[in-house]
């Protein structure tokens, strides 16, 4: 397994979970859509719920937040794949006419039609197949996608502009295992360190919590789609040691690294505490 990364076209990847996990306060920061092949996902915020049944797709709006609970099925894994879109390629689509209505937060489509699971498919494939599928082919596959969820009746709300933080989220995942300062930052991002902690604070975030948030997410996903050990994936992100690395994510998401590969099955929905915390910018897990 792994995660598929092609500049400019976008993100995919497969999830495989076999606990039923919470996982508290994502942020989602690219457009993205969710297809569950097996198990159930529900998605809160405040007083609203989406649940998506296996064979159910769910697009979310990037710069929104979530708590998201996979449920796998029985003794079996739940499993889905995800596509996430480069904002340049929803706001194109979203300034062309169509039949579908920009959505908020998210939109569900409980049984696609099998055109969309075969576009779904294509895009999967021109985004890990860089070297077979052209450029403008993958930007065609991406836009089919797109008119697929407008004739199902949803299309993405042009995307917000990006913020400070986001720009810093941006830098560190290009390097989550550097030794990152405040002065590499504000190097690279030509300001100076006051400047640095007054606009993270205005955007509710410290250097040092920021950084830590978008190595857990990266890990996350690591350990979601790929078969790196828990220790690759902590020297992946900034760790040397694995203890502070697992302390660290449980800090974050309530459950030790392992529950997600089925290491430990407790029977209740193992959480993070309810209380709000840091958000991870990730398509959600």
């Amino acid at each position: 397994m792994s995660i598929a990364i092609r500049p400019e076209i976008g993100a995919s990847a497969r999830i495989v979970q076999y606990n039923r996990l919470r996982y508290a306060n994502i942020l989602i920061n690219r457009p993205v859509l969710i297809l569950v092949e097996r198990g159930t996902k529900v998605l809160r915020t405040g007083e609203e719920e989406w649940v998506v049944p296996a064979g159910g797709c769910i697009a979310l709006a990037q710069g929104e937040t979530f708590d998201v609970v996979n449920a796998a099925e029985g003794e079996r894994a739940y499993e889905a794949r995800w596509i996430a879109f480069e904002p340049d390629t929803v706001a194109a689509f979203a300034a062309r006419p169509g039949n579908g209505q920009p959505f908020g937060r998210a939109f569900t489509i409980r049984e696609p039609h099998r055109g969309f699971h075969d576009s779904f498919a294509d895009c999967t494939e021109a985004i890990t197949d860089p070297g077979g599928i052209p450029t403008e082919i993958a930007r065609h596959r991406l836009g089919e996608l797109l008119l697929w969820l407008d004739l199902a009746g949803g299309r993405f709300a042009l995307p917000r502009p990006a913020g400070f933080s986001d720009r810093v989220r941006h830098l560190v995942s290009g390097k989550p295992d550097a030794s990152w300062t405040s002065a590499d930052l504000c190097h690279a991002l030509g300001v100076s360190e006051a400047t640095l902690r007054r606009r993270l604070a205005a955007e509710k975030w410290s250097f040092q919590s920021l950084l830590i948030d978008v190595r857990m997410s990266i890990a996350m996903q690591l350990l979601q789609s790929t078969d790196m050990s828990v220790l690759g994936i902590a020297g992946a992100v900034g760790y040397e040691s694995q203890s502070r690395f697992a302390a660290r994510f449980r800090t974050r998401f309530g459950f030790a690294p392992s529950a997600i590969r089925g290491h430990i099955r407790p029977d209740p929905v193992v959480s993070a505490s309810s209380s709000p915390g840091p958000r991870t910018d990730c398509p959600p897990p």
